[in-house]
């Protein structure tokens, strides 16, 4: 009789499978199944050692931890003025190469002007984010810059083979080698350059791997290299670097923006207890959203703006898809959040935990949201995202503004932040759906 009723369940399991990821979606979730499985090891990974972590480091070593990412995060998009997104848009390889090597060029040129910026005003502008102790490590920045948009180039010249493999494996030599460094310079007292040191590994640790497992797909385009052509790939592309590059970077001031304000506003305490709840909420819109969003990307533009139907049942499906995943974490961060919290990581970490169940709703729309930003990559909508980001942006302010004259504590600075960003992302999604064109 158990054996039958254990049959009965196997059978309802398959069935949901097959619906969930049948249909115009499945394309898109059987590429996200690859990434998903080694980006799930990499976060595994990652989640299991943040307990050992929390207890090698302080809440302010995580506070230095969390603005030093956020600078990483918001320079990033300048440094290749986001061409690098066009990656897996030409239909040849070789044009796609000019566009990586125009990518690559200017990665170099502006990774070279921020290490001279830092060098010569560093002392002076990092104490604005608190950043006193990053002062002798400044190059730390400019080294965890090159090797994110590195690790950023290879994975679209992967996304565009649709080698979902090849991420997956980097994300899991990354994640393994990044938490052991934390771990081990941890144990040497060396806080918080472990959690610095570890987060570069993370960022750009598999861009090796990915460069040798490209070789000879580089050395075979190398001949259609031009600097005709990479010009040519430069006007065609050209609304990235006038809209996206500021749409990027208001989209990622927009989420870095509460670590900012919060490390203005409160004290450095109050900054690391956000930031690990951030890291570890971020793990699940990491693996399932981010990866299903490249699967969707890939898929996306293999179709072509020229069958936008096709693309909007798929976008639809995806989402659909994505908020019935993401309702069973959000209820449990809803009720549970602070009890796990201090369970997992001590009792100095309560607040993170109170921090946790506030962003749960915020974080359920952000992850039905994070395939929709590829809609108007694909059909020409960089100047509507711009728009978007403006409009996130300026809520952002808006919103810490009346923290500040209201003179509010951190819970009800970041209730505000969850239920404002809550709207904007139901919003914004809505208003993708109704800009991909109608045949």
């Amino acid at each position: 009789m158990r054996n039958k009723g254990v049959s009965y369940l196997v059978e309802i399991f398959k069935k949901i499978s097959r619906k969930a990821f049948s249909g115009s979606a499945s394309n898109v979730f059987k590429g996200m199944k690859t990434l998903a499985l080694g980006s799930g090891i990499s976060k595994i990974i990652g989640i299991l050692s943040i307990p050992i972590l929390t207890r090698l480091y302080s809440p302010e070593d995580f506070g230095v931890l969390a603005i030093y990412t956020a600078i990483i995060t918001m320079l990033a998009p300048i440094i290749t003025l986001r061409y690098v997104l066009a990656l897996p848009l030409p239909r040849h390889d070789g044009m796609a190469f000019n566009l990586l090597m125009l990518s690559t060029g200017l990665m170099l040129i502006t990774c070279l002007i921020v290490n001279m910026f830092l060098w010569m005003f560093g002392g002076d502008i990092l104490p604005i984010f608190s950043m006193e102790v990053l002062i002798p490590w400044w190059w730390l920045i400019s080294l965890g810059l090159l090797g994110s948009v590195t690790y950023e180039m290879l994975t679209l010249w992967a996304t565009r083979k649709r080698d979902y493999r090849a991420i997956s494996k980097t994300n899991i030599g990354q994640s393994i080698t990044g938490s052991l460094t934390k771990i081990i310079l941890g144990l040497f007292g060396l806080n918080p350059f472990g959690l610095l040191v570890g987060q570069v590994v993370i960022q750009g640790g598999g861009s090796g791997s990915l460069l040798k497992i490209y070789s000879q797909d580089f050395k075979k385009n190398w001949r259609h290299l031009r600097w005709s052509r990479m010009r040519k790939m430069a006007w065609a592309h050209r609304g990235f670097p006038i809209y996206r590059v500021p749409s990027q970077f208001l989209m990622l001031l927009a989420g870095q923006a509460p670590l900012l304000f919060i490390a203005a506003m409160y004290d450095s305490n109050t900054t690391g207890q956000l930031g690990l709840a951030l890291m570890a909420l971020g793990f699940p819109l990491k693996l399932f959203g981010n990866t299903l969003a490249k699967a969707f990307y890939a898929e996306a533009a293999n179709l072509g703006s020229k069958q936008p139907d096709k693309i909007r049942v798929m976008l639809i499906s995806v989402v659909k898809r994505l908020a019935i995943f993401a309702v069973p974490p959000t209820l449990v961060l809803l009720v549970f959040g602070q009890e796990i919290f201090t369970l997992a990581f001590g009792e100095e970490w309560s607040l993170a935990g109170t921090f946790s169940e506030i962003l749960a709703i915020y974080l359920f729309f952000q992850f039905m949201q994070t395939p929709v930003a590829h809609v108007f990559y694909i059909f020409e909508g960089q100047k509507q995202l711009l728009f978007l980001n403006i409009q996130r942006i300026g809520l952002v302010f808006v919103c810490f503004s009346f923290v500040y004259l209201m003179d509010l504590n951190s819970e009800m600075a970041i209730l505000t932040y969850s239920i404002m960003l809550s709207v904007h992302y139901l919003l914004s999604s809505i208003y993708a759906l109704k800009f991909i064109p109608k045949n």
